[in-house]
């Protein structure tokens, strides 16, 4: 029989076996865990690690392109046109913008905008805001200046660019967005070269994508730099080009115009004004006709400079002589059309025939129709391909225009006698005044080209561009008689005495045309134009100069031959090139083939 202590002996021995079992139980659930947990830990750290590390840091960083600056742009001479300059861009916290309407007052001058822009950006519950981008380092440490509250200044990665020229050629370089990209000019036909190559960044970020602060960037790629470009452009002749041709529009309160300054043996383009133009540091406020390039864009009826082209095909088929002779009349009915000569006073001789020369020195519509006529339209229309009317002359700058030039079998039965003088087709400045090089370098076609080298970002040249010679159009024989035949012009003809250069030769063509606007001839509206080159015996510079709608005359020669003048004898003394006291009167040249 069991006593009372003895029972209380084996209920506590079997209370210690279970407290022993549910510990060991216990144990082992730990260290079941721990040994899940240890499994666990090794695949993710270890199997799985890589991949998920992959992963986190996809969700938790953010790659960024770090925009490259913008190449300069230098002119022939090496002077710098356009490059970079620090900028900033000015943000806004509106909440702790304590006077809104003070605060725009006060920012509205400097940014250029208005009042009413800036406090509606700061009143219209936008936490954070963008006021100006790229406003330039004056600008911005006048703000900082200021101190006021909410108003926050941080640098802009890649500056802005900097017209170094003001608004001197600013219809051939164009302009740029506010993402550097280019937009007009040679900035957006040139923006592959000139953009350079953007960098990466990788940045780690939070669940909302908000950088971590006290983690630096890791740069994946650096930015490359890009390269610029010289131009052929002369930023003086430019400069005194743009400001002759400005005089002359508001001389005669003409529309618009068009000075160009071409070299004919390497088609460089020394100066391309045209009027108006535009600031392209604030191209906002200018409309698309101030930035339109009209040396390109722009198609117009040439009229009598055209001429030349008449004669110059009449002459180089054998059809045409220095010596044949046409009747001297003042009209002549063609196809039910009277054609007449310009209301000028300027007749040929007193004799009853004249010659190709005498048709081109008094600028006869008449003579030019009777040429046409007896070469034909086949071979008129073979001198239009010839030369390049209605093609583009590929030269660098966007948007150029081919002009009007109809098809031979859609030509009527006046567009032969009306082409051979500069009506019934509508060409450009740039590839009239590409003609005219073809004269007076012996009868070459060569590309016009406002490019002269690509450079890297040390200013180091790495492709030089050259004269590009498309084709010989007429013979070194009928340039150069072409060549007295625009000396004549200005010896005793239209262009006697408003083209004469004191101190140098010279030789060119005026042209009186009038506007035609849908398919109709505005009544008063007229292009007065001179197309010339200097010295007249070897030319160094062609110079086209186009007026658009002048008033108080019409005429190429009171209107457009002076401005010519004026920029050749600038071109002549910037080249180095002296007057003679024997050129102080024009005279003839010593040799000429007869007229």
């Amino acid at each position: 029989m069991k006593t009372r202590g003895g029972t209380r002996v084996v209920s506590e021995h079997r209370n210690v076996r279970r407290s022993a079992s549910r510990a060991k139980l216990f144990f082992y659930i730990l260290a079941g865990i721990a040994a899940f947990l240890v499994l666990r830990l090794f695949i993710i750290q270890v199997l799985e690690g890589p991949k998920l590390a992959a992963m986190a840091r996809v969700r938790h960083s953010a790659i960024l392109n770090l925009p490259a600056q913008r190449g300069s742009i230098y002119d022939r001479n090496g002077v710098r046109l356009v490059g970079w300059a620090p900028a900033s861009n000015v943000f806004a916290e509106p909440a702790l913008v304590r006077d809104k309407a003070a605060t725009a007052m006060r920012l509205a001058p400097l940014l250029g905008y208005s009042t009413e822009r800036i406090l509606s950006a700061l009143t219209d519950g936008t936490p954070h805001r963008l006021l100006r981008r790229k406003a330039s380092q004056n600008i911005a440490d006048r703000i900082s200046a200021m101190k006021l509250p909410g108003i926050e200044i941080e640098p802009d990665e890649t500056g802005m660019r900097e017209i170094y020229d003001g608004r001197s050629a600013s219809t051939v370089i164009g302009i740029t967005g506010a993402d550097d990209d280019g937009l007009e000019g040679l900035e957006y036909s040139f923006d592959g070269i000139l953009r350079g190559k953007p960098g990466q960044i990788s940045i780690i970020t939070d669940e909302f994508n908000r950088p971590l602060p006290f983690v630096h960037p890791q740069v994946n790629r650096q930015a490359v730099q890009g390269d610029g470009i010289r131009l052929t452009i002369d930023s003086y002749l430019e400069f005194t080009t743009q400001q002759i041709l400005e005089e002359t529009i508001r001389k005669w309160h003409a529309r618009s115009g068009t000075a160009i300054v071409m070299d004919p043996w390497s088609g460089a383009i020394l100066a391309l004004a045209n009027a108006p133009d535009y600031d392209p540091q604030h191209y906002e406020s200018s409309s698309d006709e101030d930035r339109r390039d009209r040396a390109i864009t722009e198609s117009y009826e040439p009229g009598s400079t055209f001429k030349l082209i008449t004669a110059a095909e009449a002459l180089d088929s054998g059809i045409v002589t220095p010596e044949s002779r046409f009747p001297n009349r003042d009209s002549i009915e063609v196809g039910g059309r009277v054609i007449h000569n310009a209301e000028d006073g300027l007749m040929a001789g007193t004799s009853g025939s004249e010659t190709l020369g005498d048709i081109i020195a008094y600028s006869h519509n008449v003579g030019a129709a009777e040429v046409a006529l007896r070469i034909g339209k086949r071979r008129m229309d073979d001198a239009l391909q010839k030369f390049g009317f209605g093609h583009s002359s590929e030269i660098e700058l966007p948007g150029e225009s081919v002009g009007i030039v109809p098809r031979l079998q859609d030509w009527s039965g006046t567009s032969l006698p009306t082409i051979a003088f500069g009506q019934g087709i509508a060409i450009t400045p740039i590839s009239l005044i590409r003609a005219y090089c073809a004269f007076a370098n012996g009868g070459v076609l060569i590309r016009p080209r406002v490019v002269d080298a690509i450079l890297d970002p040390d200013g180091r040249s790495i492709y030089q561009y050259g004269p590009e010679i498309e084709r010989r159009v007429i013979s070194a024989h009928t340039a150069e008689i072409l060549r007295t035949y625009l000396r004549a012009v200005v010896l005793h003809g239209t262009g006697n005495p408003t083209a004469q250069v004191p101190g140098y030769t010279t030789a060119g063509k005026t042209g009186t045309a009038q506007i035609a606007e849908n398919g109709y001839y505005s009544s008063g509206a007229f292009v007065a134009s001179f197309v010339g080159m200097i010295p007249a015996d070897r030319p160094r510079f062609v110079i086209l100069v186009k007026v658009d709608r002048p008033s108080g005359s019409i005429y190429g020669s009171q209107v457009a031959a002076p401005a010519f003048v004026r920029i050749a004898r600038a071109a002549m003394l910037h080249d180095g090139i002296l007057p003679t006291r024997t050129n102080l009167v024009d005279r003839p040249l010593a040799s000429k083939p007869s007229l």
